[in-house]
């Protein structure tokens, strides 16, 4: 059964910066390649950035990220950038927020990710229509939530269409996965990024209509390329 189809693709070099959209994407056993593999840290600690729990973290959300020849690169601007790991990144971050900070690898020196995560995670635009009509004035841009995949759903109905689709399979272009459960959302969501307003609201929304779920994990099944446009099908 046609679900609909691929129409953004993103990718998070580094966690809880801005990442960055894509055309086409390769899909691993881990989830889109290149996803999520570096933090920043305390430059004298094991803390790493935790923008929905710590003040001090919350201005992280403006720092863009991207993969260059599979080399993380960030940037306050999105004209100067950075390679990470480097004095140069490190000193902007680090001047960005206030006190020094370091980027590091996840597994290297003792770190660990954030948060233990499905590989992908999957959004709809119906989501995305029914928290806007729940909330009318607010800002409910794709970027607030963080997806890896956004599907266009077909039928354009305003509903959390996929948190239905828990259980089941779902091919996307030359992937397939498995969506294994809602998306349990945090403050994140709440806070601001370039072009994006803090607005507590949209958590509050959240938890009340979508059982504190937005979005879907999923485990990948078989590997592969998605690209924009690729159609996907409930299997």
């Amino acid at each position: 059964m046609r679900l609909g189809v691929a129409s953004e693709l993103w990718r998070y070099p580094v966690s809880s910066l801005t990442g960055e959209r894509l055309e086409t994407v390769d899909i691993d056993d881990t989830g889109v390649v290149g996803d999520r593999q570096w933090g920043l840290f305390e430059a004298d600690g094991a803390a790493v950035a935790a923008p929905e729990k710590e003040k001090r973290w919350r201005p992280v959300p403006a720092l863009r990220s991207r993969l260059e020849t599979d080399r993380p690169e960030i940037s306050l601007d999105a004209m100067a950038w950075h390679g990470v790991p480097s004095p140069s990144a490190d000193r902007v971050a680090s001047d960005h927020l206030g006190f020094p900070v370091r980027f590091l690898c996840f597994g290297a020196a003792d770190t660990a990710p954030r948060y233990d995560r499905g590989h992908l995670h999957i959004l709809t635009t119906s989501s995305l229509a029914r928290l806007q009509a729940l909330l009318p004035d607010a800002v409910i841009d794709t970027r607030r939530f963080r997806p890896n995949i956004l599907i266009g759903t077909d039928d354009g109905d305003a509903d959390f269409v996929e948190q239905r689709l828990v259980g089941r399979r779902l091919g996307i272009g030359e992937t397939v996965v498995e969506i294994t459960e809602p998306c349990a959302r945090c403050a994140f969501t709440a806070l601001g990024q370039p072009g994006i307003p803090f607005d507590k609201d949209v958590l509050h929304a959240i938890a009340k209509h979508g059982g504190g779920g937005f979005g879907v994990l999923a485990k990948v099944v078989a590997p592969g390329k998605v690209s924009c446009g690729d159609t996907v099908s409930v299997n």
